[in-house]
């Protein structure tokens, strides 16, 4: 773990993603840079559309400038001030664009709202299923802590030691346990958890950490992976994917209208390809 980019809209929510994105750096002693993305013709808080555009970019700096000095953390979390960044475009495409060079991106969420799509945002959901590095999603009223107790959905077990090692780089060591999850949705039970199998991991010597297995029997995948993730008190959900349509599915509205996704624990988007 090197570069960890935060996009913000200079709001409270993204103000939270970059302290996460603090503590995580100062464990992994990597870079944190902030980058803010616009397009004038489209920027609903900007009162004076047809203000020059040196102007405009001149308080848009101003605006990511106090962001910066405002919320970096003062107790050494991040060892050099953040690099700024202002990006003219659209934020979801210039974030997915800027993914090449970064190993995770942190990005704030709204948590409002009944359905993943509102959940955590057009823009969000955009980055989650496009970008070319981990995307961990953060919700506005979750606060960082250690990482001990993971909750991991996969949909490809061959590409699940490769990513349970990346999640390591930015988890860092403090897990205790990572719960592979897998839900059986060709059921007529509400919610069920029918097995848990436990070993130990031997991943880079991490001897320390439990793998559980579990089987849940749940009409609805991502109904039974969030109650799980509330069963164990769980500190982060990750899921890892090979296949981009998964994600796809995921973040669909058809799919995701019934599920109540009000959960506080940051979410993890792994590609296997990344």
């Amino acid at each position: 773990m090197r570069k960890i980019l935060v996009p913000t809209d200079f709001s409270a929510i993204a103000a939270n993603a970059y302290q996460f994105a603090q503590e995580i750096a100062q464990r992994q002693n990597a870079e944190v840079d902030i980058m803010h993305a616009y397009h004038p013709s489209f920027d609903y808080s900007n009162p004076y559309l047809d203000m020059p555009a040196a102007e405009f970019d001149s308080i848009k700096r101003e605006l990511l400038d106090q962001f910066i000095e405002g919320n970096t953390l003062g107790d050494g979390a991040v060892a050099t001030m953040p690099k700024p960044m202002l990006n003219i475009g659209f934020a979801s495409e210039e974030i997915v664009r800027m993914s090449k060079d970064y190993d995770l991106i942190v990005l704030g969420t709204t948590g409002e709202g009944n359905l993943l799509e509102k959940a955590f945002g057009s823009v969000s959901t955009y980055v989650a299923r496009f970008a070319h590095c981990p995307v961990l999603l953060v919700p506005g009223d979750c606060r960082c802590g250690n990482f001990e107790e993971v909750v991991y959905a996969s949909n490809y077990q061959a590409a699940d030691e490769a990513m349970v090692k990346k999640l390591l780089t930015i988890t860092g060591p403090e897990i205790n346990n990572v719960h592979f999850v897998h839900v059986d949705n060709e059921t007529q039970s509400p919610y069920h958890v029918e097995e848990v199998l436990y070993e130990q991991a031997q991943l880079y010597g991490t001897a320390t950490i439990g793998f559980n297995s579990v089987e849940i029997e749940c009409p609805n995948v991502q109904e039974g992976i969030v109650q799980y993730a509330c069963d164990t008190h769980a500190d982060l959900i990750v899921m890892g994917t090979m296949h981009r349509k998964f994600l796809e599915r995921l973040f669909h509205k058809s799919v995701t209208q019934q599920v109540v996704f009000h959960t506080t624990v940051p979410l993890l988007i792994m590609h296997y390809d990344d």
